[in-house]
């Protein structure tokens, strides 16, 4: 069971991959080189570090982890519950909680160790990567790119070779997911930097976060206005 149900508009699709690009640079460049998003670094991490003995060193990573899995879990628990009252759409909550925690990582006291702000961003990547799957038809990633990348190659390729034009169109979206990860990346890195915004960054992600939630909300208010009309019911907005 998914989270979000309707596949996200190119335009939505790039807006998110700005912002999960942005947040891997920000945790990156503000938080002592870790990337929160992607776990596999962080996995590597306590392998290498548990094969030299280096238990302490290993557990630092152990949080991060599990703030990430907790998001899944959050993000799979809100799609098998969407029956609930007021849980008929939890992609509003998603979006809600994410530009929540990411404003309160930016009210943090820069003293705080910054353990505390990776986790809270692991966690909304996770509600992230979990909930938001399709742009259009075409499987994709917000917060993170090796997948991305794959399947941009594999359409190009299968494009190109004339096997199959339809992918012209795959390829097209995938280039701009993964144009707008890097873009994203790129701003993260220059706003992040102490003689910029620093820690105070996930401010300009949250307002991202904003500008997709209205796009959604407008889109579904549209949605359902088309379809009673077509119905011949009186429309309430």
């Amino acid at each position: 069971m998914k989270v979000r149900t309707r596949p996200e508009h190119p335009a939505t699709g790039a807006a998110l991959a700005v912002v999960g690009g942005f947040l891997d640079a920000y945790t990156y460049v503000a938080h002592d080189g870790v990337f929160a998003n992607a776990q596999t670094g962080n996995v590597v991490f306590v392998a290498i570090d548990v094969a030299h003995g280096q238990w302490a060193q290993a557990a630092h990573y152990l949080p991060i982890i599990g703030a990430f899995i907790l998001g899944l879990i959050a993000a799979e628990w809100l799609a098998a519950h969407r029956g609930l009252p007021g849980l008929s759409d939890p992609t509003r909550i998603v979006l809600g909680l994410e530009i929540a925690v990411l404003l309160a990582v930016a009210a943090l006291p820069t003293t705080l160790a910054s353990a505390w702000t990776t986790m809270a961003v692991a966690f909304v990547a996770a509600l992230q990567v979990t909930t938001f799957r399709l742009v259009r038809e075409t499987t994709y990633s917000t917060t993170m790119t090796t997948g991305n990348l794959r399947n941009l190659v594999t359409a190009t390729y299968e494009w190109l070779g004339g096997y199959n034009p339809a992918q012209k169109v795959v390829a097209a979206r995938l280039s701009l997911i993964v144009l707008a990860f890097a873009s994203g990346a790129a701003v993260g890195a220059l706003v992040s930097a102490p003689d910029a915004l620093g820690t105070r960054a996930t401010v300009l992600a949250a307002l991202v976060l904003v500008g997709v939630l209205v796009a959604i909300e407008t889109h579904s208010r549209r949605t359902v206005t088309t379809q009673v009309l077509r119905s011949g019911e009186t429309v309430r907005v």
